[in-house]
């Protein structure tokens, strides 16, 4: 397995990077040490990746763990569980498809947090859960081929 260091990005990636990237190697696989062995638990800093990605606290604490149970996390240095880190990924995912969605960040962004029509609500608030997250990669899918709903 390839050390860290030896570790490239592909080029051609979204400028957001967070705990996949951190932890995976071009070819798929994982960087040895970044996943607890057996479970898929990421490293406590991986939440500041979320933050580095715009997401507030407030975002934060409400979909992937409360304040109190990721400050001890990070304290201890504990990893976090694998539905958080479910969570942590799920958010990357969701901010990487919208950046290259709408070729801005910023737009994303906000895009996150409007209320959609379509949804209903704004698209953030349906991320605390995959199927929620199912639906705003729909709603993506149909404004990034021109099907606005």
């Amino acid at each position: 397995m390839a050390k860290a260091s030896q570790v490239r990005k592909p080029k051609g990636e979204s400028p957001t990077s967070g705990a996949w990237e951190q932890i995976s190697t071009p070819h798929g696989g994982f960087r040895e040490g970044e996943v607890a062995p057996g479970r898929f638990q990421l490293p406590p800093n991986s939440i500041d990746n979320l933050k580095a990605l715009g997401f507030t606290n407030d975002e934060i604490y409400r979909i992937v763990a409360p304040r109190r149970t990721l400050a001890r996390r990070k304290e201890l240095n504990q990893r976090l569980t694998t539905s958080e880190s479910d969570r942590v990924l799920r958010l990357e995912r969701i901010s990487a498809m919208a950046d290259r969605v709408f070729a801005d960040h910023e737009k994303a962004q906000r895009w996150l947090r409007k209320r959609s029509r379509v949804l209903n609500e704004a698209p953030i608030e349906l991320l605390q859960s995959e199927t929620g997250a199912t639906l705003v990669e729909e709603e993506l899918h149909r404004i990034d081929y021109g099907m606005f709903s």
